[in-house]
């Protein structure tokens, strides 16, 4: 009969700890089944920056109207697209890419130099289909469509696929970017992740907790911006891990071979 306690004494043991290691792995720790409460959030918008590299295509219902306003590259030669004619939008060509000045500017064809740095894509696009409609040579319905061509942020630490990830919406959150990095691996510490940020020649370090949504979704980083670092530290298993010794008293199969044997001594002492 003590040893049927014993036995049960050890495995609920083994089961709690197992629990508590648990907690070290769940994201939003502090949701609950049947949890609806909504969060609001601070909906942040990528703005454009100096040294970010875009797309900007301009077009119209009248093809010819919109060629000047472009910059077409053609096996690694710029043109203006007025220059190739009707086919110059063709599957064959592609939209120049433009880097945003020091200043802020791009420039483009007809209409010079462009501020874009502090708004959004959409801001931005707004504001290039007002300048051609007010520019002598421009048109009344336009259309910009600007994309991002090399906003990321770098992803480091014990994460699956660490590296550089891409910027592919307007608002791109922490959890975006981890989704594309594969996860954190397990031996990621959830708890205290770091983000990495330059603001106004400053760099500033914010710390995040994933086991906690709420506060998470009201970080000043949980919408990411272009050049963000993030960086997730080893948890103390990945620690205790790194010597030889210590990694040899964490295999499970050890301590499976312990329990089997405290409990054989106990039945032999009862007995």
């Amino acid at each position: 009969m003590r040893t049927k306690y014993l036995l049960t004494f050890l495995s609920v043991a083994l089961l709690l700890s197992s629990c508590a290691n648990i907690k070290e792995f769940n994201y939003f720790q502090d949701t609950a089944a049947g949890d609806e409460n909504s969060l609001k959030t601070d909906n942040s918008t990528i703005t454009f920056k100096p040294n970010d590299r875009i797309t900007v295509l301009v077009s119209s219902k009248d093809l010819e109207l919109a060629m000047p306003f472009n910059l077409i590259t053609i096996n690694n030669v710029q043109y203006r697209s007025s220059q190739l004619g009707q086919n110059a939008l063709n599957s064959n060509s592609y939209t120049q890419y433009y880097t945003v000045s020091e200043d802020g500017e791009i420039n483009m064809p007809v209409l010079g130099k462009v501020k874009v740095s502090g708004l959004t894509r959409t801001q931005a696009e707004d504001t290039i289909s007002n300048l051609i409609m007010s520019s002598e040579n421009g048109f009344k319905d336009p259309t910009v469509t600007i994309d991002y061509a090399n906003l990321s942020v770098k992803m480091l630490g014990e994460l699956k696929n660490p590296g550089t990830v891409m910027i592919d919406r307007d608002q791109f959150t922490i959890m975006d970017a981890i989704a594309k990095a594969g996860d954190l691996t397990i031996y990621g510490n959830r708890r205290n992740v770091r983000v990495f940020r330059s603001e106004n020649g400053e760099e500033k370090v914010y710390f995040v907790d994933l086991t906690q949504r709420q506060q998470l979704l009201q970080s000043p980083v949980y919408f990411l911006q272009q050049n963000d670092v993030i960086y997730v530290e080893s948890n103390k298993a990945r620690v205790r891990q790194s010597t030889t010794s210590e990694n040899a008293w964490l295999q499970p199969a050890l301590w499976v071979s312990v329990v089997s044997l405290l409990a054989t001594i106990t039945a032999l002492i009862i007995k």
